[in-house]
């Protein structure tokens, strides 16, 4: 084995380490740019999460008046949706403006 050899295994070594702390380092800086970037969207679910048993409870009774009463589950239902309707027309024009 010869010196020159040798010399250039631990050069390219040298750079292959280098290269590798250069990519973690990106990796970190990206992982902390996509933390920031999904945390508004981590929060909303978080929140959404929270409800979950009061959900359940919600969905039971309505499905339990739904089969006592299902013309007036159908036109409450209607009336929601609507309501829904209006509240997303409305809240895409005032963010909007």
């Amino acid at each position: 084995m010869n010196k020159s050899g040798h010399y250039q295994r631990k050069v390219r070594k040298q750079q292959l380490l280098n290269t590798i702390r250069q990519q973690r380092q990106l990796l970190s800086a990206y992982g902390q740019n996509w933390l920031e970037v999904t945390q508004p969207y981590d929060k909303g679910w978080q929140a959404l999460a929270a409800f979950k048993p009061y959900v359940a409870i919600g969905s039971g009774l309505a499905l339990l008046y739904g089969l006592r009463h299902p013309k007036a589950f159908y036109r409450w239902s209607r009336r929601m949706i609507s309501i829904l309707g209006v509240v997303k027309i409305v809240r895409n024009t005032l963010y909007k403006n």
